[in-house]
């Protein structure tokens, strides 16, 4: 929480002036830097370098300092997701499976076909098959012929399904405000704001890579 604090309050003015522009103008030296310092969810990366570190091989020393707002971020992130899955584990969830329960949860009669459900998820279909496998593995969802095509399936919640997620929610909302309970009404409408403009940087870091992938 303290990256979360330090995000919001320490580099609010900074942030508010100078992303996303700044992002597309230090693209090459961070994934530099990334390249010796980069952070896996295997290992807690312990020794994270402070500004001074990174000034050593960034341009200055405000892409020092947002380097190092980027690495709290990005760990403060990893971390809250590290133990996130785990709740989710805790009910033999994983969070694409948890999401496809809901989906079809607030779903038509919680019904969805698989190709509905790759589109809601934003993955392939071949990924959602191997998903659907094991919801089904675990009668979580079952198969139903469909009433338009009789090549194609439909699938559909099943009561167990819809009391493993009723199960978990209570797990879910309790992570959720541990995680996020000490941040005060404002600092949550703060944040939703710096949110948006990290998200801006990242379609810009996003746009920039493909603009060099296509120049290639």
């Amino acid at each position: 929480m303290s990256a979360i604090h330090l995000f919001i309050i320490s580099k609010n003015d900074l942030i508010s002036k100078i992303i996303p522009a700044i992002l597309s103008n230090i693209v090459s030296r961070l994934i530099t830097f990334m390249e010796v310092f980069i952070i896996s969810t295997n290992f807690d990366f312990n020794d994270r370098p402070d500004a001074a570190r990174i000034s050593l091989v960034a341009g200055s020393s405000g892409e020092a300092e947002l380097s190092v707002l980027f690495l709290n971020f990005q760990w403060a992130y990893r971390e809250m997701q590290r133990q996130y899955d785990q709740i989710l584990a805790n009910s033999d969830l994983t969070e694409s499976k948890f999401i496809i329960l809901m989906f079809l949860g607030q779903a038509n009669q919680k019904q969805l076909s698989p190709s509905e459900i790759a589109d809601k998820l934003g993955a392939t279909r071949a990924t959602v098959t191997k998903l659907l496998k094991g919801l089904v593995a675990k009668k979580w969802v079952q198969r139903l012929a469909s009433d338009t095509d009789k090549r194609s399936a439909m699938i559909q919640l099943t009561e167990l399904g819809q009391r493993t997620v009723t199960q978990f929610l209570p797990h879910n909302f309790s992570a959720v405000q541990t995680i996020m309970g000490t941040l005060s009404t404002d600092e949550v409408t703060q944040l939703n704001k710096l949110l948006k403009k990290v998200n801006q940087g990242t379609q810009h870091l996003k746009q920039q890579l493909e603009n060099n992938n296509n120049a290639k």
